[in-house]
């Protein structure tokens, strides 16, 4: 990776999820009257500096984070950085009446509650704009690949190399069109889905019948796979792929010689060549082109806790994009933020599982900024398009993690404010204080922790 890709990407993403963050417990504050000291990009000395109005905007030398002082606020004044007693820049009083801790319960939940809320936003505004840009993938091969003995497709006399023309009278053209014909006839009708397949030239007809899969209601068991074929997808920049002029839509007909018809086959020599040269012949436009590339060693996750390496060059199996309305992006994107959401909380569940039992766990689950940088870089050689759904991942996880009720964070001032609704009493100052002080030598400590990781994976 070219460094100046990496070192941009970073301060691209972390940049927007900071400002966007900070913004909402900027606006929120504003707009219930408090007076804003201080809105900094950073933590530390301040780097640059100007005031507007009655804030001074700021940017500080610790870019891993940022906030925004409030006259009022408490011990959060002590904690961010110098204080600056009660009074404004010019030197004049602060009304009261302007203090944070002068507002409402709600007025307070609000503010400390709209950084993180934001950022949700954020992730959910990105990726319905990237879906609605970008349409929906599919995958524009209807042939199986394998069929799981003891399921529907191998009871209804499905055969790999089998490709479905149609289900239920509509022709398929695509796989997820197919499954989603397939699931969506067999829960309407309750009884076996008639489709036509081809094999060997000749075309045969049979019935399917889904079935509800038993630990998930929301889920149907088919049994099949598709088979994909050597079509070029999403090349990355700079990887091997790219340098030797494979480009997306090319399609792959020889690996070291012999002829190749699925991407399995070329994964499979890829895979096991790490640091040798593999010869490829590829065809484009009618033409026949060839190189030799290199495959480069790549650790690869098979799962939760463990990970692979493969040979690597970085190209991937070959997708089309269909467009959507407006609407249809919407919903699509409002499930996909969710699911990122639902996927995030179910591995740190099962982590924190993990440690209860175990009294262990993976610490795979964290990087700090040295991976956060790297990561960025790396999607956008995959182009921007991936560097945004980075961005919108990272934002979700930037939501979850200030939620989380640690003095310090948004979570722990918002489960103050909330003891203080139940009680109708203040948590007093000093247990604040010193709770807010340990959450915060915590948190550094955990900075320390992640940074030594990513030093670690980086040295090695």
């Amino acid at each position: 990776m070219e460094l100046a890709t990496i070192l941009l990407a970073f301060v691209f993403v972390l940049g927007v999820v900071i400002v966007v963050h900070e913004s909402g417990h900027f606006m929120v504050a504003k707009a219930v009257g408090v007076y804003v000291k201080t809105f900094s990009i950073g933590f530390g000395p301040k780097l640059l500096r100007r005031r507007f109005g009655e804030t001074e905007y700021a940017l500080s030398a610790v870019p891993f984070g940022g906030y925004v002082k409030m006259a009022g606020e408490g011990v959060m004044e002590q904690i961010q950085d110098a204080g600056t007693g009660e009074t404004s820049h010019d030197g004049s009083v602060i009304p009261e009446h302007r203090f944070f801790s002068s507002k409402t319960t709600f007025q307070r939940l609000a503010i400390v509650t709209a950084g993180p809320t934001m950022n949700l936003v954020l992730a959910l505004l990105v990726v319905i704009a990237l879906v609605w840009a970008e349409g929906l993938q599919i995958t524009p091969i209807t042939t199986i690949g394998t069929v799981e003995e003891n399921t529907p497709a191998a009871q209804a006399g499905l055969q790999p190399g089998d490709r479905i023309v149609s289900v239920a009278g509509e022709p398929s053209q695509s796989w997820e069109e197919m499954l989603i014909r397939l699931t969506d006839e067999a829960a309407a009708r309750r009884t076996p889905v008639p489709l036509v397949y081809e094999r060997a030239g000749e075309q045969h007809s049979t019935a399917l019948t889904p079935v509800r899969d038993k630990d998930s209601r929301d889920l149907w068991v088919i049994g099949m796979r598709y088979r994909p074929d050597t079509r070029v997808g999403k090349v990355k920049k700079g990887g091997p792929a790219d340098l030797a002029g494979l480009r997306q839509g090319d399609v792959i007909v020889e690996v070291n010689g012999q002829p190749v018809s699925d991407f399995d086959a070329i994964a499979q020599v890829i895979h096991n060549s790490i640091g040798q040269p593999v010869q490829l012949i590829w065809e484009r436009g009618g033409q026949r082109k060839s190189a030799s590339v290199v495959p480069q060693k790549a650790q690869v996750p098979v799962d939760y806790d463990n990970v692979e390496t493969f040979g690597r060059i970085f190209f991937e199996q070959y997708r089309e994009n269909r467009k959507v309305g407006l609407a249809q992006a919407v919903k699509e994107g409002t499930l996909r933020t969710w699911a990122m959401i639902d996927g995030t909380v179910s591995y740190l569940g099962s982590r924190i599982h993990q440690l209860i039992k175990t009294g262990r766990t993976s610490a795979d689950a964290v990087s700090g900024p040295i991976g956060i940088a790297r990561m960025a870089g790396e999607m956008a050689m995959w182009g921007f398009d991936r560097l945004l759904w980075f961005l919108a991942i990272l934002s979700v996880n930037l939501f979850l993690l200030n939620l989380l009720p640690i003095p310090v964070l948004d979570g722990g001032h918002a489960m103050f404010i909330v003891y203080e609704i139940f009680s109708r009493r203040r948590v007093n100052q000093r247990v604040q204080l010193i709770a807010t002080q340990v959450g915060f030598v915590l948190l550094l400590l955990f900075m320390v922790f992640v940074i030594a990781r990513d030093v670690i994976h980086l040295a090695s």
